[in-house]
């Protein structure tokens, strides 16, 4: 039951790109055809679904800071240094 809840995942890479399957044979079978085409496939271990659900989540969780970030430093630009003076002369 438990395989059910939190199934193996089983991916390789091709430069950039990374294949994700459920079925270790689909897996198997793709990874040969990527050989067979010429590619370079490499493996990657497999994981469980829900630990690769973690990494997605902390790594948007990142992306979602730092966009915040460069959004208020844009803000900041756009407004210029004058916008900020407080009545000093």
């Amino acid at each position: 039951m438990t395989e059910n809840v939190n199934p193996i995942i089983y991916s390789f890479d091709i430069l950039e790109n990374t294949y994700y399957f459920f079925d270790k044979l689909e897996a198997e079978k793709a990874f040969e055809q990527a050989e067979a085409k010429g590619d370079y496939p490499e493996w990657r271990e497999p994981t469980p679904m829900l630990e690769l659900l973690k990494i997605k989540d902390a790594l948007l969780g990142e992306f979602a800071k730092r966009i915040a970030f460069l959004e208020l430093q844009l803000e900041r630009a756009e407004l210029g240094s004058d916008s900020f003076d407080l009545g000093s002369s």
